[in-house]
């Protein structure tokens, strides 16, 4: 009988598998071919094709259900309007990534040797992801302690406070979602702290029934009946609009349930980067030994991918759907953050999350082995670019004027929401057409 182990695999997007004697394979991007690159200074303007309204919903994933889709409805007519299947159900239920084409840049700078700077692994797990994932946790703890302490005495100044911890529990969040993978999607933890939209007609289905809201009970449930958004949504309610008054008894208990699982799940993401869990190692060995004794990545040059890739899409993601779709939908029901109308805090970070794992740092202190240091050593100019392209994004993020749940609408804000979607394309594709070749196999 052959003996089984579980081990960390990875064919494109990471998957776990029973690992026998079978051999693993893996699959390698194309390169995009380009034309010459332009100047820095000349940022070039993205079109994105229209959205059908249609596609905003997807099928849910490990979120089941998901949040409740979108229903059509003419391009000008401005509401939340609730919507039918599929939520991003933590990665794999996403919704269907919206094409735009993107101007080619130029010729990618051909690097003279493969990718092989371990040292970039190991410093970018150990300077920005495991701190990441550690403030996320203890911001975990601090949210499900105030989840208690307003339950237990349900008054306006520990609702205040709980509500505080959920917002700042959001920034170390949504500061790592340019590193999402591994673990975050292979075992769920990114569907478990963060599907979205939530369930509301199975959430308020809960709130109605007579069952034992239990450890047991919860194990049932749906990604997209927990999590972020859900706390989000009893904590503030539909529009950010819930008084004191309005809590009932049966949401203090769900409220408990769910913030002790969230606290959970925080937890074992960082463990199973620092420790291992559930039978697998510690996903920092894999990650760092890539090439040598990792099973996940077979090359160094596979796991730089992986972070080069982690900033494409969480530029798409952030461009396409968070901003794109609900600015060409006109339909403040597609914001992330809509109960609390912090959306515009999540774009932020999110920005923040590609800055971390290209500079490993900050851009005026970039580690000293980090993609930005590696992209220099054989490009300076194109570094230097990379810098002006993600400077441009950020100004164009931070000139929406905000709430964007209330500005969405604003006929005079749409330019600048739509400056601001345009931008972060160009990045995504600054990052596709430029660096992604640069450590591809």
């Amino acid at each position: 009988m052959n003996r089984q182990m579980k081990l960390w695999v990875s064919v494109g997007a990471f998957v776990i598998a029973q690992v026998g004697p079978q051999a693993i394979a893996s699959l390698t991007p194309e390169v995009v071919s380009t034309e010459d690159r332009p100047i820095a200074a000349q940022l070039p303007a993205v079109a994105p094709a229209p959205l059908s309204v249609a596609q905003a919903g997807g099928e849910g994933g490990e979120g089941g259900e998901g949040g409740e889709g979108i229903a059509p409805q003419s391009v000008g007519f401005c509401a939340a309007i609730a919507v039918e299947g599929g939520g991003e159900g933590g990665e794999s239920g996403a919704a269907q990534p919206v094409s735009s084409p993107v101007r080619v840049y130029g010729a990618a700078t051909v690097p003279a040797s493969p990718f092989g700077d371990r040292q970039l692994l190991a410093n970018f797990v150990d300077t920005v992801l495991l701190p990441t994932y550690g403030e996320l946790n203890r911001a975990a703890q601090r949210l499900n302690r105030a989840i208690a302490q307003f339950a237990a005495r349900p008054t306006q100044a520990n609702l205040q406070a709980t509500r505080q911890a959920w917002l700042a529990a959001r920034l170390p969040w949504e500061s790592s979602e340019a590193f999402a993978f591994g673990p975050a999607a292979s075992l769920g933890y990114d569907a478990g702290l963060d599907d979205w939209p939530v369930n509301e007609v199975d959430v308020l289905a809960i709130l109605q029934s007579r069952d034992a809201l239990t450890p047991e009970y919860l194990e049932t449930l749906q990604t997209s009946q927990k999590g972020f958004h859900t706390i989000e949504f009893l904590l503030f309610g539909q529009n950010n609009d819930k008084r004191l008054t309005d809590f009932t008894p049966r949401e203090l208990e769900y409220l408990q349930l769910i913030g002790a699982d969230f606290a959970a799940t925080a937890e074992n993401l960082l463990a199973s980067w620092a420790e291992g869990v559930e039978g697998y190692p510690a996903y920092r060995k894999e990650f760092v030994e890539a090439g040598d004794r990792s099973i996940a990545y077979s090359t160094p040059q596979a796991a730089a991918t992986e972070l080069v890739q982690g900033i494409i899409d969480i530029l798409d993601e952030l461009g396409a759907v968070k901003i794109g779709e609900a600015l060409d939908a006109q339909n403040p029901f597609l914001l992330e953050s809509r109960f609390s109308h912090s959306s515009l805090q999540d774009f932020y970070q999110n920005l923040r999350s590609v800055e971390l794992t290209y500079f490993a740092g900050s851009a005026s202190r970039p580690g000293r082995h980090s993609l930005s240091r590696y992209v220099a050593s054989i490009d300076p100019s194109l570094d230097t670019q990379v810098r002006q392209y993600l400077l441009a994004a950020e100004s164009a993020v931070k000139a929406i004027p905000g709430p964007i749940e209330t500005t969405l609408c604003d006929p005079a804000a749409k330019p600048r929401i739509a400056a601001a979607r345009d931008s972060l394309l160009t990045l995504r594709g600054v990052f596709e057409q430029w660096i992604m070749p640069l450590v591809q196999e």
